[in-house]
């Protein structure tokens, strides 16, 4: 094995434990969020929007990100892009269920 094989595997095993680390938390970032917007269906007014922009969608998004980046790992590609996009997409969505709550 030489240094760049080594630098090559060091670097590979780094993306894989990042994203499934990522995978991992935006999975239970996403229930959070789900769980809390249906806490916003309890209330007296129709939220329907915001349960679907707050509860549904992080979740779909979710899934996306962790189905692009197993794909992108099994493609031996950088990985860890996917699962943060997923992660960073469904906190805005449910920023913007917030917003349509209140």
């Amino acid at each position: 094995m030489t240094a760049g094989e080594s630098g090559a595997l060091e670097r590979r095993t780094g993306d894989l434990i990042a994203t499934l680390l990522l995978i991992g938390f935006s999975v239970g970032v996403a229930v959070v969020m789900f769980f809390v917007a249906l806490l916003w269906a309890v209330g007296a007014h129709d939220n329907t929007l915001a349960i679907v922009l707050g509860g549904y969608l992080p979740l779909a998004f979710c899934i996306i990100g962790g189905v692009f980046g197993i794909v992108a790992l099994s493609r031996r590609r950088l990985a860890f892009w996917y699962p943060l996009i997923a992660l960073v997409l469904s906190a805005v969505a449910w920023l913007v269920a917030l917003a349509v709550v209140r």
